[in-house]
């Protein structure tokens, strides 16, 4: 895990790296970072689903330019088949490049909550305290909170019904497909973290606690357990 609050890492030169973010609902992001690490060579955002958004996003920012040297890999917590998606993808890559005997390229992963909340506090540095929400399972959030400008360790899954979580203090919503809770659309204002982007390719070098390396196994974190989550059985479908 790495130390995403104040703590600092060792810096990574991320030139020449591809970035893909599947972990929206609603739209896919890719870039590729320039020789310096710290500037687009190209950005897309594909506002389509994740299947064919990851492919053609990639695509529209490789063109015809040099294989990457490396990986930026959303590993969210967001859309969990977008994420996995976009995780084969770079299985791929890594197994096609073992097969021809090139040396492994680095997979270095970033969480989705953690990306915003340090956009945000570079875009906006009036905003000290607040908190990032996103869309998680069905009838839940997930919530990273922002105190005195230092993002928390780790995020934490809240239930809409807990409504006094969502009653006090500023947040910051990314893109979602469900309606929010009342409490939290009051307080709330939207946070598109491929436009902030966009505009700011340096964050990854500038923040390099953002990243860790993954190796050759990039996956989907979520904050909700496994067995949380609710299975079909014909049980519960059969007329009484």
């Amino acid at each position: 895990m790495p130390a995403r609050g104040g703590a600092k890492s060792a810096p990574v030169n991320l030139g020449n790296f591809l970035l893909t973010d599947a972990s929206s609902p609603l739209s896919v992001v890719a870039g590729t970072l320039d020789g310096s690490g710290r500037a687009w060579r190209a950005f897309a955002e594909e506002k389509s689903a994740a299947l064919e958004g990851v492919f053609d996003a990639t695509e529209k920012v490789r063109g015809n330019a040099e294989e990457p040297r490396g990986f930026l890999f959303c590993e969210g917590p967001g859309s969990i088949l977008g994420i996995r998606i976009a995780a084969a993808a770079i299985r791929a890559r890594l197994a096609l490049d073992a097969a021809k005997g090139v040396p492994a390229r680095p997979v270095l992963a970033f969480r989705s909550l953690h990306l915003a909340a340090h956009l945000l506090l570079r875009a906006f540095p009036q905003e000290k305290d607040f908190t990032v929400a996103a869309e998680s399972r069905m009838n839940a959030l997930n919530l990273l909170r922002v105190r005195g400008g230092v993002p928390e360790d780790d995020f934490e899954e809240a239930k809409t019904s807990e409504t006094e979580k969502f009653s006090a203090g500023k947040f910051f919503v990314l893109p979602h497909r469900r309606a929010l809770p009342a409490a939290l659309a009051a307080n709330a204002a939207p946070c598109s973290v491929g436009a902030l982007l966009r505009e700011d390719p340096a964050v990854f070098a500038d923040v390099p606690a953002l990243l860790r390396d993954v190796g050759n196994a990039p996956d989907a974190v979520n904050a909700a357990e496994a067995d949380a989550y609710a299975r079909w059985t014909p049980e519960r479908h059969r007329a009484a």
